[in-house]
């Protein structure tokens, strides 16, 4: 059985260690204790516990600068220290079209095409690709092999991608 004051002892340091990195002098998170104590760990065991049967794909979706990449790699910490899960974390980040495709949409279409971030500036179909060929390599692997407990966590900031 869990207990969350034994996870958080486990964890607590890394996990204050990561937030120290992220934050400035000017922007300090508050409530560190409440948030991984009464969020990030109660959704750390549910995450456990629906890896059990299937590996996992998860999905973050916000606007920048929301805590997508901090909430992921707070729980890919706690699943790997305390869970011991095998975690996989990958950004929209990852996805955008190459430096060459963005100068030639800016020409043809926008300007603004050429900063990434802006809608269109993703590269769709190596996205779909990517998530086409995990979900056929997570049935496969886990067809082959019936004790696998793996769980990957995608990070993505759009919504609908199956």
């Amino acid at each position: 059985m869990w207990s969350v004051g034994e996870c958080y002892s486990k964890v607590k340091k890394d996990c204050f260690k990561f937030i120290s990195s992220q934050e400035t002098k000017k922007d300090k998170f508050k409530n560190k204790d409440k948030m991984i104590k009464s969020f990030l760990i109660p959704i750390s065991y549910w995450i456990s516990k629906k890896t059990k049967k299937n590996p996992l794909i998860i999905g973050l979706a916000g606007g920048q600068g929301s805590g997508k990449t901090t909430i992921s790699s707070l729980l890919t910490l706690i699943l790997q220290k305390y869970f011991k899960l095998n975690v996989f974390k990958i950004s929209i980040d990852d996805f955008y079209k190459t430096r060459k495709d963005r100068k030639l949409l800016s020409k043809k279409k926008h300007s603004l095409l050429m900063t990434r971030g802006v809608p269109g500036t993703h590269d769709v179909d190596l996205m779909l690709n990517f998530f086409k060929r995990l979900k056929l390599k997570i049935l496969k692997d886990y067809k082959c092999q019936h004790s696998i407990k793996r769980l990957m966590i995608v990070i993505q900031k759009i919504c609908g991608i199956e």
